[in-house]
């Protein structure tokens, strides 16, 4: 028995009329007819009475019907399902990220995510953190890897990378000839600060390293972002304090140097919607607590 048979039967049998039924079914009413007969040889007992003027279900035919049209249902639920979790293994996960992560953390994942999910496509949205959190609570993104804060109670954040602060200076900066720079020597120097509004917890994490020692800044520009700072520094404007991962861009004009003592520390977040449930989104972080490590 296919199900096509059952269709047949719930069609002729809701028409009562073999005529009409064929029409519907797109089929030749001889067609028609004979597979109402295989299907009532293969029942077993017959399920229409027939004559010139009208078709009627018989009593097991009303009992057959019944059963029909569950196991059709149930049927097109199967498919559907099918279906659905077909889609979902073919979805989308868009990521919104900072520098950071584009250094530190998709060189490792994303070539483990093709690998190990060959159906899963990634988009990828360069945004700075300020505008990361608007975009995961209007679903632009699945997925941000951005600074802190993080505001809304609607997302779940977890720390995936944690790097120390080094001093980025012009090449030909008096200090760029040590190997490591002791605190007091940037008290008072040229400093090119990280836009507080564009940065995210980067500026109030160097503000207190500053305050902790008692150190003067002396802020001569105020970058918007990454690029701009290095380019600031690599035309001997000032120095600057930036995540380690800077220095993988840091071109011949400027010198990266680790900072004396304990240097301050600055987290990488991956935030996501508590309510998304993507098995994309799911594949993808379990990828990322696997290998992401923290400096």
């Amino acid at each position: 028995m296919e199900l096509r048979h059952l269709r047949y039967f719930i069609t002729v049998a809701d028409e009562l009329n073999f005529t009409r039924a064929a029409a519907l079914l797109h089929t030749a009413q001889p067609s028609l007819s004979q597979q109402i007969r295989d299907l009532e040889n293969e029942v077993g007992v017959q399920l229409l009475e027939r004559s010139n003027r009208k078709v009627a279900l018989t009593e097991a035919g009303k009992v057959f019907l019944a059963e029909a049209r569950v196991t059709l249902a149930q049927a097109d639920r199967a498919v559907a399902r099918a279906r659905h979790v077909a889609q979902q293994q073919n979805e989308t996960v868009t990521i919104g990220f900072v520098p950071a992560a584009e250094v530190r953390v998709f060189p490792t994942i994303l070539p483990r995510l093709r690998m190990h999910f060959p159906d899963v496509r990634v988009e990828l949205r360069s945004l700075p953190t300020m505008t990361q959190e608007d975009a995961l609570l209007a679903n632009d993104i699945d997925v941000a890897f951005m600074r802190a804060p993080v505001h809304s109670a609607e997302l779940v954040s977890e720390v995936v990378l944690t790097e120390p602060l080094i001093a980025l200076l012009p090449a030909t900066h008096p200090l760029a000839q040590l190997e490591r720079i002791p605190l007091q020597a940037l008290d008072g120097e040229a400093y090119i600060s990280s836009d507080p509004q564009f940065s995210g917890k980067l500026y109030d994490v160097v503000e207190d390293y500053y305050a902790k020692h008692g150190l003067r800044r002396n802020v001569v520009q105020v970058a918007s972002n990454i690029l701009l700072n290095l380019n600031l520094v690599g035309m001997g404007l000032g120095f600057a304090l930036l995540p380690e991962y800077v220095a993988a861009l840091a071109g011949e004009s400027i010198r990266c140097r680790p900072l004396d003592g304990d240097p301050p520390r600055i987290d990488l977040l991956m935030v996501w919607r508590a309510d998304n449930h993507s098995p994309a989104l799911a594949k993808l972080l379990e990828l990322v607590r696997g290998v992401a490590g923290r400096g």
